[in-house]
């Protein structure tokens, strides 16, 4: 279950005003191992929902709903994979490293991102793969399509739900446009979900792309129940 430590890091400037005051340098790697190989730099950067967008349907969620509860998060669902996962408050560490989630199951919520439930861009990450396990949470991000939800779930039971808008595999040395698009605030209350994607080089123990998951809340009558609840 240890987390093993990346070969290599890759260094990305950004300067968003909702996140510092100044240019401040985020990484964020996961590592892990598959079939005894090991998978460095599950994630290292946090990436672009932007034009070249792969898939991209607008959802029309209601744009009035009940105030935004201020429970902390949770779980992370995605019922289409069978998917409810603990999340975990994350931000980073003294040397301005995006900190990934403890374990193949886990998702980071990064508290300098918005809270889900407002207006903002909440951003997650998970592992694809981890050391010794194999397949972690966001192996099947990749397989999201626009008729898929997202339910991020609060400690009070409340749900919000999300319809996933948007699924791109990204470059895994983005632009700092692109890095903006992604961290950046918005308008409207989405969630972006992020993981490893693409080819595993070996040589470098990297993997060329990253999968980026945008999605949009739709807003009930009220905030859901949890099942069960």
């Amino acid at each position: 279950m240890g987390r093993v430590g990346a070969l290599s890091r890759t260094l990305f400037g950004l300067g968003l005003a909702s996140l510092a005051t100044a240019a401040v340098l985020f990484i964020l790697v996961l590592t892990g191992v598959i079939d005894g190989k090991t998978r460095g730099s599950m994630i290292d950067l946090v990436t672009p929902v932007g034009p070249q967008l792969v898939q991209e349907r607008t959802p029309q969620p209601t744009e009035a709903g009940p105030p935004p509860s201020d429970a902390p998060i949770a779980s992370l669902a995605i019922p289409r994979f069978g998917i409810d996962a603990p999340v975990q408050v994350k931000g980073v560490d003294a040397n301005n490293v995006m900190e990934p989630p403890d374990g193949p199951r886990n998702v980071a919520w990064y508290e300098f991102s918005s809270k889900p439930g407002r207006p903002g861009n909440a951003v997650f990450s998970g592992h694809v793969d981890y050391v010794n396990y194999g397949e972690a949470v966001f192996w099947h991000l990749k397989d999201l399509t626009a008729s898929d939800t997202i339910e991020v779930h609060l400690e009070d039971q409340t749900v919000y739900k999300y319809a996933v808008q948007a699924v791109q595999s990204v470059p895994a040395e983005p632009t700092e446009e692109q890095l903006r698009a992604i961290v950046g605030p918005s308008t409207k209350d989405v969630i972006t979900l992020i993981t490893c994607g693409g080819t595993w080089n070996p040589e470098t123990h990297q993997y060329d792309h990253r999968t980026v998951v945008r999605a949009i809340r739709v807003i009930d009558q009220a905030p859901a129940a949890a099942s069960g609840a």
